[in-house]
């Protein structure tokens, strides 16, 4: 059976002495596992349509186990992004997330769509990459059901006057009332939450002008890690080690 899907390459393995497993996010079939044939040859088939962020249509074949690539016809590798360590590590955190929540057969257009613009947004970028990754990151929780409350207390239901807290368990802000329902709720303030709000809802291209405060980035970026061990089960990712070793020498 051959299936022609729209995908982002998200993840290598080797396989064999010359193939790959590629991990790909499909625009028709969700996540799917398929063997390139041949791509770590010199002159192997599909070599440069089958690297990390490669934006294409694939032709796959259902096997045994799993779908063969048997052709790709490249639309945006997005090569740009290895032009700069920083942008590169991002983008590499951004397919790490990704394939941490699709699922095999299951489509999120939305989530999909989403994906090509970060990436594409991040390739224009020479700074100021971070805050284009939160936005993502909150987008991709909002189309996967996670979407954290950020207009009323998660836990009680009423409004957010009295909002000082967040909480990644309840899944969302808490009102004063209800701090006692997580002792480890994290102090929030009105700014974080509004950025917040306009990351989940405005264009990534227009986030991309939007310049947000060090003391704010670093609230949110505590948040947001927090929320995302929580609700996805995954603590830890190889291209953020890496970022934080990067900051750590440029620091030191």
């Amino acid at each position: 059976m051959l299936c022609k899907t729209d995908g982002v390459v998200l993840k290598q393995t080797k396989f064999g002495e010359g193939d790959l497993i590629l991990t790909v996010f499909t625009k028709k079939m969700g996540k799917v596992q398929a063997v390139a044939k041949g791509v770590r040859k010199s002159r192997g088939k599909f070599t440069g349509s089958t690297q990390l962020f490669a934006y294409g249509e694939f032709v796959l074949f259902k096997g045994r186990d799993l779908y063969q690539v048997s052709q790709v016809d490249l639309k945006e590798s997005f090569y740009q992004l290895r032009e700069d360590i920083t942008k590169l590590t991002y983008g590499a955190y951004i397919l790490e997330l990704t394939e941490s929540i699709v699922t095999e057969g299951q489509t999120n257009n939305r989530l999909f769509h989403t994906l090509l613009g970060c990436l594409s947004v991040l390739t224009k970028l020479e700074k100021d990459f971070e805050t284009v990754v939160k936005a993502y990151e909150l987008k991709l929780l909002s189309y996967s059901g996670y979407r954290p409350e950020l207009d009323r207390c998660a836990y009680c239901g009423n409004p957010g006057e009295n909002i000082f807290k967040f909480s990644s368990k309840e899944g969302g802000t808490i009102c004063r009332s209800c701090f006692g329902q997580d002792m480890y709720a994290m102090k929030i303030s009105p700014t974080t939450i509004n950025v917040m709000k306009y990351l989940i809802n405005m264009d990534l291209e227009q986030i991309a002008r939007l310049r947000v405060k060090p003391d704010i980035m670093e609230e949110l970026n505590k948040i947001l890690k927090h929320y995302i061990s929580t609700h996805l089960d995954k603590s830890q990712f190889k291209s953020l080690q890496f970022l934080d070793t990067m900051k750590e020498i440029h620091n030191t």
